[in-house]
């Protein structure tokens, strides 16, 4: 997930193909890299909210001008 903006965007719901947890395996603004830290404490989980075709969706917390990678790790 890109976010292109200046903005931290929070609440930004997002379909995704399987249920259970996912996690952040890339935050291009990580302190790691000299960003701000913001991010999704590592993991989200699925609500069962319907999304993009999806049945099951996320909802993140987009920080500023970054990019966001998310993998399927375990289901519910």
């Amino acid at each position: 997930v890109f976010n292109f903006t200046p903005l931290v965007r929070e609440g930004y719901r997002i379909g995704v193909p399987h249920a259970g947890q996912w996690a952040e395996v890339f935050n291009s603004d990580a302190a790691l890299y000299n960003g701000s830290n913001v991010g999704n404490s590592g993991s989200r989980t699925t609500e069962a909210v319907a999304h993009h075709g999806h049945d099951q969706s996320i909802v993140l917390t987009l920080p500023p001008l970054s990019a966001s990678f998310f993998k399927w790790s375990s289901s519910e």
